[in-house]
């Protein structure tokens, strides 16, 4: 695997958020196309982080009967991991120096409130983007 898309980096997490989207709803929404959209920003160019995408997304069936346990890798500090992905992902999509086109700052944002809410996680993007 590719260093970019070791676990626990931003490209890791949407990457396995991308996995659970398709297989709740299939590969062809606009949820999953963000994530799409996120990991070849982050990845910027590296190929290899771009075949583990599409490698383990096709690797996931759409569940379209809703009986599917979404089966997320779980490790020790993974909490920890994701909190920082979610809020690297946010930074970037505040793009406070403005230079990151519009299109790739809301993927950013959507990748990390995607993530954010199916680890119950809003409390660490409401902080990063100053709400309370």
């Amino acid at each position: 695997m590719n260093t970019t898309m070791a676990r626990g980096d931003a490209l890791w997490f949407v990457t396995e958020q991308a996995c659970c989207l398709a297989q709740a709803s299939g590969r062809e929404t606009g949820d999953f196309s963000a994530c799409r959209a996120a990991v070849e920003y982050l990845s910027d160019g590296d190929a290899g982080a771009l075949a583990y995408f599409s490698e383990q997304t096709a690797a996931v069936t759409h569940d379209q009967a809703g009986d599917a346990d979404y089966d997320t890798e779980n490790y020790e500090g993974k909490e920890n991991d994701m909190r920082k992905a979610v809020t690297k992902l946010a930074h970037l999509g505040l793009g406070l120096d403005l230079t990151a086109p519009l299109e790739q700052r809301e993927a950013y944002m959507k990748a990390a409130d995607l993530i954010a809410g199916f680890y119950g996680a809003d409390d660490v993007l409401n902080k990063t983007l100053g709400n309370t």
